[in-house]
């Protein structure tokens, strides 16, 4: 019988094995390394040109950042123009109030017999200080006044009344508080009656 022996190729082939499977790891691992090099050199160009769109939109802010503050300015001023407009607006609906409440009290004022010595108009309301010659002159004015269309009914309130020496002359001096339409309202209560 004839013996062969195969130590020495299974030793060998052994060997060509372990040599295969060393070179197929560094093999793997230098694919591995290279393919990890390429995602961070791709991953580095990335970012390089994020960051110089970043730069780009950066300068392009900075460039409107001027019309934004010019915007805000502008707002700011509109706001401003547009309360004015309202408050002149507001000024010219009721801007002869004050000489028409007086043009109304020159009318109910009983002739000869009382005098103003202060007015203190208010949006709305006056309060009048004044002297009379008697209590009945006071109450003549008074429902003078509420006749009157420009006083709100049951506004007119007597607030003082007390006897007073003038030039030898007893008076009584009072203080009359009164709620009273501006005319735009009387104006359009009339429209409104006669429609």
């Amino acid at each position: 019988m004839i013996q062969i022996n195969l130590l020495p190729v299974r030793v060998k082939r052994k060997q060509e094995l372990a040599r295969q499977f060393v070179s197929a790891y560094f093999l793997s691992i230098g694919l591995m390394l290279a393919i990890i090099a390429l995602l961070w050199i791709k991953g580095a160009n990335e970012i390089n040109s994020l960051n110089v769109k970043l730069q780009g939109v950066k300068s392009e802010v900075s460039k409107y950042a001027r019309y934004e503050q010019a915007l805000k300015d502008l707002t700011e001023k509109k706001e401003m123009v547009d309360k004015k407009r309202v408050l002149i607006k507001d000024l010219k609906k009721d801007r002869d109030n004050a000489v028409r409440v007086l043009a109304l009290l020159a009318l109910q004022v009983p002739p000869e017999k009382m005098w103003f010595e202060k007015l203190n108009l208010k949006p709305g309301s006056m309060v009048l200080d004044g002297v009379a010659q008697s209590n009945e002159a006071i109450v003549e004015f008074m429902r003078n006044l509420e006749a009157s269309p420009y006083g709100e009914k049951g506004s007119i309130n007597l607030v003082q009344s007390r006897q007073v020496e003038k030039q030898s002359k007893k008076l009584r001096e009072f203080q009359i508080s009164y709620r009273f339409f501006p005319f735009s309202e009387v104006k359009k209560k009339i429209k409104d009656v006669s429609q």
